[in-house]
């Protein structure tokens, strides 16, 4: 059983000096006082590190951890290591907390005896991404029989939207990944765990706005990480899911979402993105679909056909449409 100790929260920091008085602050002004806040700048280049030093001033409970710009990963897993609490949160340096986020996350973390507790979140554009509705699950097989639903809603894809027991994580997150590595680090947490709970409440505030966001960003490596993402997810599941087509939904969404992201960057050349995309499918789960198995709107249905073929002149016909027409007619 959990005491009244404290809550570490973990703030991986790059480059947002436009956001972070506001991120700190609501550290700052939680209605739970009894925090350790880790904020770890990951070589920022703006005024990022001298705002942290100026709050570690203010707050004794506040301790920044510098390093090189080693990514999110590096930063969290640092601060994870770092951290003494008996729970663990995370937060972007980006988003903000809720006034009463760690207060409530405690009671329900210890009022229904849970190992996670996963939270709606808030976005600055007004959308809410939350759980439809509020669920327990007393062990984990009775979670891996609702998996497939809740791997779907990608409420498991993010790890900030949640509170963790520190003794119950046994691996960080994977530094070598760019794309999905939160969900990987939340599947590895989720096996050591027997109660689980969600919430509909938001009380993860999220800033949509930032540019400069890692979200933002592409790299062709992405196309890898995604079958990582996709064997985490397969290893996870029980062996009735596996068999369930709904088990590659999400893989099949995101695997449409990077080849058109892909194929649109106008910086690449066309020789280039066949060259990587060729070699994603040569070991991706793709070539393992049946496609009649997924509803999809007829051109993502064709795009994932033309994927599945490796027909390149199709995926770039699908994506660019009349401009790869117009180029062709120019040659």
């Amino acid at each position: 059983t959990i005491g009244m100790k404290t809550i570490s929260v973990i703030v991986p920091v790059y480059n947002t000096e436009a956001y972070l008085d506001r991120c700190i602050k609501s550290l700052f002004c939680q209605s739970y006082a009894d925090l350790e806040i880790i904020l770890v700048d990951d070589g920022s280049k703006d005024g990022s590190l001298r705002i942290c030093r100026e709050w570690e001033q203010r707050d004794s409970r506040i301790q920044v951890i510098s390093q090189p710009n080693l990514g999110v990963s590096s930063a969290r897993n640092e601060g994870i290591r770092k951290s003494t609490g008996d729970l663990i949160m995370l937060l972007d340096s980006d988003d903000w907390l809720a006034a009463d986020a760690c207060e409530k996350l405690l009671a329900l973390i210890k009022g229904k005896n849970a190992d996670c507790i996963v939270c709606g979140l808030k976005q600055t554009s007004g959308n809410i991404w939350a759980p439809a509705f509020d669920k327990d699950y007393s062990d984990l097989a009775s979670f891996k029989c609702d998996f497939i639903y809740w791997i779907n809603t990608e409420l498991l894809s993010s790890s900030v939207n949640k509170i963790y027991k520190r003794g119950l994580i046994t691996e960080l997150y994977p530094e070598n990944m760019s794309f999905g590595e939160d969900l990987v680090f939340v599947l590895n947490y989720l096996k050591h765990c027997n109660r689980i709970s969600f919430t509909q409440e938001p009380l993860y505030q999220h800033e949509v706005y930032n540019s400069v966001s890692l979200t933002h960003s592409f790299s062709p490596a992405r196309f890898s990480n995604l079958e990582d993402i996709q064997k985490a997810i397969l290893d996870f599941a029980d062996d009735k899911n596996k068999i369930n087509p709904r088990i590659y939904d999400k893989y099949v969404k995101d695997a449409l979402h990077l080849t058109r992201m892909w194929y649109k960057n106008k910086n690449v050349p066309y020789i280039r993105k066949k060259e990587i995309i060729g070699e994603w499918l040569k070991q991706s789960y793709i070539r393992k679909l049946k496609i009649s198995d997924y509803q999809l709107h007829w051109k993502d249905r064709m795009l994932l056909h033309c994927l599945h073929m490796s027909c390149f002149i199709g995926i770039n016909l699908i994506v660019n449409g009349k401009e790869y027409i117009n180029s062709l007619s120019k040659e």
